[in-house]
């Protein structure tokens, strides 16, 4: 396997077992998570009426949204944390109004704007604030809570729809609150504190929801849960998590990046010529992409040499210098025009820093070859002032 197939392997076994990592951590739910869940077998969780009503021959429906929701099902809603759409609450509550029956264990204040919109739902403030356990009693006659005796937290709640009717509570407090709404009913409970395990079996919860798997199957709507306010996903808890994530894609870039060739064998125990030099330089030069760089050296360097050499200042623009050399010498004129031409494009690659290099070459052999003939002019003499 070559080293690019190993690395691309690696990233895709790290990268799943990331995923893999994430999917089990939202699937685990730790029991001490307030959370009224049948998944749940801690205080705040609802496990205990799960099993319950499917010990009793009516186990109940999980479903994810309203849109799962089967015909006659008694829908429950309890204490959802991310916020329905108003598509998802107007299926609920027309639903209800077709004559079914809709359970809402409100949860913290503003956690369902919409839903809380549409029952127009307030929590009024108490005379005296709970100090703990309280029991609710009939405040209105209702089938579902005829003398029965709820154990609460005592918070308390209220509708503006019309009719809507306390049924269920205490001396300044509504624990239950009915809903007409078309042919059917929503049911305001203040909290989730009548299916939590750690109520359940006090005073007469239990039958509270037996009785009302009596109006039809019970499905708890449990796809409305915020990951990010379960402590089993939390950002501490993702961060290792994270972590695997970028060390894979690292791994994968890596793996794609570019290489600069194989690796060479290792060198011959022979002495190294200035040709094997000067071809490992030449090799590094192309495989670093220099070529730009060295032409732009090599033509400072060009230009220094024609100052020393023909007196043409390094300052002076290309024409200049190309009229200067034709009268110097007439053949060094192309081949300085070609050599400009090239400098000026940045000589990309290694056949156009070759065609560069030589021309500059060629430009000083004339030179050279006019001042063995004769001598060159003066002119560095002709461009320095008067003593």
């Amino acid at each position: 396997m070559s080293t690019r197939a190993a690395g691309v392997l690696g990233a895709l076994l790290a990268l799943a077992a990331a995923l893999a990592s994430i999917a089990a951590g939202r699937a685990r739910l730790p029991p001490e998570a307030p959370l009224p869940s049948a998944e749940l077998a801690g205080p705040r969780g609802a496990a205990a009426l799960h099993d319950w009503l499917a010990a009793t021959g009516r186990a109940p429906l999980r479903v994810s949204g309203p849109a799962e929701l089967p015909p006659g099902a008694v829908a429950v809603l309890a204490s959802p944390l991310a916020p329905l759409s108003a598509a998802e609450v107007a299926l609920l509550l027309d639903r209800a109004a077709a004559g079914g029956l809709l359970v809402f264990a409100a949860g913290a204040p503003g956690a369902q704007p919409e839903l809380e919109r549409r029952l127009l739902l307030s929590r009024p403030s108490r005379p005296e604030p709970a100090r703990g356990p309280e029991r609710a009693g009939p405040l209105a006659p209702h089938p579902l809570l005829a003398g029965l005796s709820l154990a609460t937290s005592g918070s308390s709640l209220a509708s503006g729809l019309p009719g809507a009717l306390p049924v269920a509570g205490g001396p300044g407090f509504a624990a239950v609150v009915s809903v007409p709404l078309g042919r059917g009913e929503v049911l305001l409970l203040a909290g989730p504190d009548l299916l939590e395990n750690a109520r359940l079996g006090e005073a007469d919860n239990l039958l509270f929801w037996a009785r009302l798997a009596e109006r039809g199957r019970l499905a708890f709507d449990e796809g409305h849960w915020s990951q990010a306010a379960r402590p089993g996903t939390s950002a501490a808890r993702l961060a290792p998590l994270g972590l695997q994530l970028l060390a894979a894609a690292a791994l994968l870039l890596w793996a794609l990046s570019r290489r600069l060739g194989a690796v060479r064998p290792p060198p011959s125990q022979g002495a190294r010529t200035s040709a094997d030099y000067l071809a490992s330089l030449a090799a590094l030069y192309r495989s670093a992409r220099a070529e730009p760089e060295l032409a732009a050296a090599a033509w400072r360097a060009h230009r220094l040499r024609l100052q020393r050499q023909a007196g043409i200042a390094a300052t002076l623009p290309d024409g200049e210098v190309e009229r200067r050399l034709a009268s110097l010498r007439p053949g060094a004129a192309p081949a300085f025009r070609e050599a400009a031409a090239l400098a000026a494009r940045g000589a990309a690659g290694p056949a156009a820093l070759t065609r560069l290099v030589a021309g500059l070459a060629r430009v000083e052999a004339l030179l050279e070859r006019r001042s063995g003939a004769g001598g060159p002019r003066r002119a560095d003499r002709r461009d320095r002032p008067a003593a």
